[in-house]
C-alpha cells in the first residue's frame, strides 16, 4: 500500500453520496486544489477551478502513478512482516503511519473527521476490512494491542490517530532491516562489563546462567527471574553479566534512549509486549525490565524505596508474567513493591546485597585498570569501611582522573559515600588486627585461622573484659576475615520505651543480618542478656526470652561483647560457641605493644605499669601524634597516666 492508493482510497469512501454543495465536500477541493496533478492522471486545467464531480470522477479511473513508496511505509511494512500481521493489521499499520506521517494524508483524514466520519470504520475500511466488521477488527487489532498506535481525541473533541513511543522511535531513526530494526523495537543490546568472578559471593549466579540456558533451549514459556536489592548493589550490571554467561543477546525493554525520550508506564508495558511477540520466534535472546515498579502500577513514591498507590489490572500482569516466551530478568529496589500473586510467578528470586570486601577490591583493581588509575590508600580504606563506596567506584574514578587527583577518585567516592549515607561518613579503617596483643585465656591466633580454614557459618563468640582490650576490633577482624559484612547493634539501636518494640527490633537485626550474610555485632550486652532474676518487670524477661531464643536459630556468626560478665544471664553462656575472656596485658606482650604502637623497644620503666590494653597504646599513639614525647621514658608516663584514669587500677602486675 502506497501513499497514493491510501488518498485514491479514502476519497472514494469520503464521498460517497456527497453533494458538491456541502461543506465537506467544499473542504476536499480545497485541500486537493494544490495536489491536482498528483492526484489525477489527466488534471483538470490549472485556470479553471476544479468540480467535486470531475474529481471523484479522475480519483475512481486513476491508477497507482508507480512513484517511491515514503520510507516511512516502508518501515510499515517491514514491521508488519516481522510481527507476522495478516492483511487487515498490515494495512492498518500502514494507514495509521500514513496519518501521522504523511502531510497529504494527515490533511485529508482531519477533513474527514471534521464532518463527521468515524476514523476507526474509516481506517479500517481502507485497511482492507469489510464495512460491518471494521470497527471490531481495528479495536482488536495487534497494531492497538501492542501499543504501536491508537486513537485520542483533541481538545476540540475530535478523534485523531495517534503513533506511541516504540513506534514513533522506529519512524525517526528509520534503521535499517535485520538487526538494527530488531534492536530499535525491542532496545539496545546491552554487553557486560564484568564477569562472573566479580559476582562472586552471589552464590546462586551459576544456578542462574544454567536456568537461562535450559529456558533458551527448551524455549520454555512463563521463564522469570527478579533480582531485588537496595540502590548501587549492582542489580542491572548483574543481569547483564548472566545472559552474557548464558550466551544471550539482553534488551533493556523500554527504557530512556539517547535522545532523552521517557516511556511512561504504558509505554514500558507496550515494549515489552511487542519485544515478546518480536522475539518469540528467535532463539538466544533475554529481556531486562529494570525497575518492575513501572508494571505494577501508576505508583507513586513513598518513603524510602516503596511505592503507593498502585493502580492496574493484577490479573493482566499475572498473565503476562505466565505467558512470556522469552526470558525476562526484573529488577527492583524493594521487593515489598511486588504483590505476592506476582512473586509465586517467578522462576527464581534473588536478594542482591552489596559486594563482600574481596569483591569490592576485584572491582577497584578492574575499575583501576579501565579508568587508567591508580588508587591509593585512601580509597581502599574507604572501600573496606563503606561497603556501598563500589557502587560509585567508576564515577569516582572518572571525576578524581579529571580533576588531576593522584589517588584514583578518593575524594569524590567519600563525597558520593556521604551523601548515600545522608551525611554519616564511615568510621576510618582500624588497620590490620595483631592477635599475639590479646591476653586471653585461649590463644586467639590457632583459633581464629580454624574458623577461617573451617567454612562454618554456625560459629559466635561472647567476648568478655574490661575496656580497651579490643573487643570491638576483635568483632570486625572476625567479620573481615570471613569476608562478610558486620552488622553493630547496640543497647541504644534495640531498647525501646514501648512495649514489644525492642522484641521487634532484636527480630529485624537478626533478619538484616541474614539478608547481608553479615557477622552480627551486639556491644554492650549486659543491657541485652542481663540476668533475669533481676528483672524488675515481664516485658523485660521477654526481651531477653527473645534475645536467647534467636541466638538459638540464627545460622550465621554472631558476636556479642560486654565490660561487665557477670551482669549476663547464665543461659547466655550455653547459647554461645566460644566464651573469650580478655585480660589486661602481660609483660611479654605489653613490649611487643609498645614496639608495634610507638616504633621503639620497650624501656624497662614499662614493667611498673599494670593494667595496660592495647586501648591504652592506641591513645597514647594518637596523644603523641599532636604533643609528642620526648623519649620512650615520656610515653611510658603517659600510658600510666591513661591506666591511673581507668576506675578499676590496680598495682603492678608482678612479673
Amino acid at each position: 500500500m502506497d501513499e497514493y492508493q491510501i488518498v485514491r482510497g479514502m476519497l472514494l469512501r469520503i464521498g460517497r453520496g456527497v453533494a458538491a454543495s456541502t461543506p465537506l465536500a467544499q473542504a476536499v477541493l480545497q485541500w486537493a486544489e494544490p495536489h491536482r496533478t498528483w492526484l489525477m492522471a489527466t488534471p483538470a486545467k490549472a485556470d479553471k477551478p476544479l468540480r467535486w464531480k470531475t474529481l471523484l470522477k479522475a480519483v475512481a479511473a486513476a491508477r497507482p502513478l508507480g512513484e517511491v513508496r515514503p520510507h516511512a511505509l516502508e518501515l510499515a511494512e517491514r514491521l508488519a512482516e516481522l510481527l507476522a500481521f495478516g492483511p487487515v493489521d498490515r494495512g492498518l499499520l500502514s494507514v495509521m503511519v500514513a496519518c501521522d506521517r504523511l502531510p497529504r494524508v494527515d490533511q485529508l483524514v482531519r477533513i474527514a473527521a471534521t464532518h463527521g466520519h468515524d476514523l476507526p470504520t474509516l481506517l479500517g475500511e481502507l485497511a482492507g476490512a469489510e464495512p460491518h466488521e471494521a470497527v471490531r477488527l481495528v479495536r482488536q487489532s495487534p497494531v492497538l494491542r501492542l501499543g504501536l498506535a491508537g486513537f485520542n481525541a483533541n481538545r476540540q473533541g475530535l478523534v485523531e490517530v495517534d503513533i506511541y513511543w516504540t513506534l514513533e522511535r522506529l519512524l525517526d531513526r528509520a534503521p535499517a532491516q535485520g538487526e538494527e530494526m530488531i534492536d530499535t523495537l525491542v532496545g539496545i543490546r546491552q554487553s557486560s562489563r564484568l564477569t562472573l568472578d566479580d559476582f562472586a559471593h552471589v552464590a546462586d549466579a551459576a544456578f542462574l546462567v544454567q536456568l537461562l540456558r535450559g529456558a533458551m533451549g527448551a524455549q520454555a514459556a512463563g521463564i522469570n527471574i527478579l533480582i531485588h536489592g537496595p540502590p548501587g548493589t549492582g542489580k542491572t550490571e548483574l543481569a547483564r553479566t548472566l545472559a552474557a554467561a548464558a550466551q544471550a543477546a539482553l534488551h533493556g525493554v523500554g527504557e530512556v534512549d539517547e535522545d532523552g525520550q521517557e516511556p511512561t508506564r504504558w509505554d514500558r508495558v507496550n515494549a515489552l509486549q511487542l519485544a515478546q511477540r518480536l522475539l518469540a520466534r528467535r532463539t538466544g535472546a533475554v529481556l531486562l525490565f529494570d525497575e518492575m515498579e513501572d508494571l505494577i502500577g501508576d505508583a507513586r513514591p513513598s518513603g524510602g524505596d516503596w511505592v503507593t498507590k498502585r493502580s492496574g489490572s493484577k490479573i493482566f500482569v499475572n498473565r503476562l508474567l505466565e505467558a512470556n516466551p522469552v526470558p525476562v530478568i526484573w529488577t527492583t529496589n524493594a521487593i515489598g513493591n511486588v504483590d505476592d500473586a506476582i512473586l509465586r510467578r517467578m522462576s527464581f528470586i534473588l536478594k542482591l546485597d552489596l559486594p563482600t570486601r574481596m569483591a569490592g577490591r576485584r572491582m577497584l583493581d578492574r575499575i583501576a585498570r579501565e579508568e587508567g588509575v591508580e588508587p591509593g590508600a585512601a580509597l581502599e580504606h574507604l572501600l573496606d569501611a563503606a561497603p556501598e563506596t563500589t557502587t560509585v567506584l567508576r564515577v569516582a574514578a572518572r571525576a578524581g582522573k579529571l580533576a588531576g587527583e593522584a589517588d584514583g577518585g578518593a575524594r569524590p567516592a567519600e563525597a558520593l559515600v556521604r551523601a548515600l549515607r545522608g551525611g554519616e561518613l564511615p568510621i576510618g579503617e582500624v588497620g590490620p588486627l595483631d592477635l599475639e596483643l590479646y591476653e586471653a585465656d585461649t590463644p586467639l591466633g590457632p583459633l581464629f585461622d580454624r574458623i577461617g580454614a573451617g567454612g562454618e557459618t554456625d560459629v559466635s563468640l561472647l567476648l568478655t573484659g574490661p575496656p580497651g582490650t579490643g573487643k570491638t576490633a576483635l568483632a570486625d577482624h572476625l567479620a573481615r576475615m570471613l569476608d562478610r559484612p558486620l552488622v553493630t547493634k547496640r543497647a541504644s539501636d534495640l531498647l525501646s520505651a514501648y512495649v514489644g518494640e525492642t522484641e521487634a527490633r532484636i527480630a529485624r537485626a537478626f533478619a538484616e543480618a541474614r539478608q547481608r550474610g553479615a557477622v552480627l555485632f551486639f556491644d554492650e550486652a549486659d543491657s541485652l542478656l542481663f540476668d533475669r532474676s533481676t528483672a524488675r518487670t515481664s516485658w523485660e524477661v521477654s526481651q531477653v526470652n527473645e534475645l536467647l531464643t534467636w541466638l538459638d536459630r540464627h545460622p550465621l556468626p554472631v558476636v556479642a561483647a560486654t565490660n561487665h560478665g557477670w551482669k549476663l544471664d547464665p543461659a547466655t553462656l550455653r547459647r554461645f560457641v566460644f566464651k573469650l575472656d580478655l585480660r589486661p596485658l602481660g609483660r611479654e606482650r605489653a613490649e611487643r605493644a609498645f614496639q608495634r604502637f610507638f616504633g621503639m623497644p620497650a624501656p624497662a620503666g614499662l614493667s611498673e605499669v599494670s593494667g595496660l590494653t592495647p586501648g591504652d597504646f592506641a591513645v597514647v599513639a594518637r596523644q603523641l601524634r599532636h604533643a609528642p614525647a620526648g623519649d620512650a621514658r615520656g610515653v611510658v608516663d603517659r600510658l600510666a597516666r591513661e591506666v591511673a584514669c581507668k576506675p578499676e587500677a590496680g598495682g603492678k602486675i608482678g612479673f
